[in-house]
């Protein structure tokens, strides 16, 4: 939880594994307090009893009393989501923020289709509910490996017919072509989509022709760099603070703004939940976060300080 985030203290209500990897958990709050609704799409940052904060797609709205999470047993967590799943249990004490929704639902469109991957498919469940609500037309993609790593199949089923219900088993049926995924573009049917990066860089090549924005997308992970050989010290300026230092061409920006002494609040460090962003005044952003669009990257107007880097040899931000 960074020190600007509102805190709710939440107690694990019920912890139940859903499939080999996948469990979900219940948190209600340690008060007589309502929790505040999560709008479809939603996640919260949980700060965990270790020290460590980590981001979750919220399955429902929280009007029921509790905040739903699904998580994934990752064996190569770094102890995030291996504590929620092998140590923690009902009764155990967290930390969460209010539902932050950075992969918001549009109600001004016709149909909607809906894609998930794996674990993606928890802000995808979310959206179910509120599109059914809506009486909104729908086609849900569900993309798993064996029919058992489905862990939300059941609830899904009751919520969608069964004609416009698909599931996608790459054991038995093989890779699915992206291309029967997304159809053709429509102005007004919404696609979103939530998965491994495989699956959604495989979705961004089947429409790269459409107009830019028309997929909608929520990565868990930023892009992997590649460090460029050709990389450059630079001079940062921070305007409000009256700050400057110079940027080495092995640091990134979050790390010489910590050595400064006026680092924003970050959680991810992959460019994938925006809490680090800055404003840029000056300078150009060789920027790597999954979070802005071609144009507003193009645009120069915020930088993810977590990942991306400047370009050009002076950079002056609002800090």
């Amino acid at each position: 939880m960074t020190a600007t985030t509102t805190a709710l203290n939440v107690v694990i209500d019920s912890h139940r594994r859903l499939s080999q990897r996948i469990h979900q958990i219940e948190l209600v709050p340690r008060d007589a307090r309502p929790l505040p609704f999560a709008p479809a799409g939603s996640h919260l940052e949980v700060r965990l009893p270790n020290g460590m904060t980590r981001h979750y797609s919220l399955l429902d709205s929280g009007s029921e009393g509790c905040y739903r999470i699904g998580v994934l047993n990752d064996p190569t967590s770094r102890g995030g989501s291996a504590f929620l799943t092998e140590q923690a249990s009902p009764g155990t004490a967290l930390s969460v923020s209010a539902p932050k929704d950075h992969f918001p639902l549009d109600d001004s469109l016709e149909r909607y289709v809906l894609i998930g991957g794996g674990i993606g498919i928890t802000p995808l469940v979310a959206m179910v509910r509120q599109l059914r609500q809506w009486e909104a037309p729908l086609e849900l993609h569900y993309l798993v490996r064996h029919r058992e790593d489905a862990a939300f199949l059941a609830e899904l089923e009751a919520l969608v017919p069964e004609a416009h219900l698909h599931l996608h088993e790459s054991s038995r049926q093989g890779r699915t072509d992206p291309r029967t995924l997304v159809g053709h573009h429509d102005p007004d049917v919404g696609v979103y989509a939530c998965g491994p990066d495989g699956l959604l860089t495989a979705l961004t090549e089947a429409t790269r022709h459409w107009p830019e924005g028309a997929l909608r997308m929520e990565r868990f992970r930023g892009i992997t760099e590649t460090v460029s050989h050709d990389r450059s010290s630079c001079l940062v300026e921070l305007k409000r603070s009256g700050s400057r230092f110079t940027l080495a061409p092995d640091e990134s920006l979050l790390d010489g703004l910590t050595r400064t002494g006026v680092a924003p609040d970050s959680l991810c460090c992959e460019g994938a939940c925006g809490t680090c962003a800055v404003t840029v005044l000056e300078g150009e952003i060789d920027h790597r976060d999954v979070l802005q669009s071609d144009s507003e990257k193009a645009a120069n107007e915020l930088v993810y300080v977590c990942v991306s880097r400047p370009k050009s040899e002076k950079l002056v931000l609002d800090l």
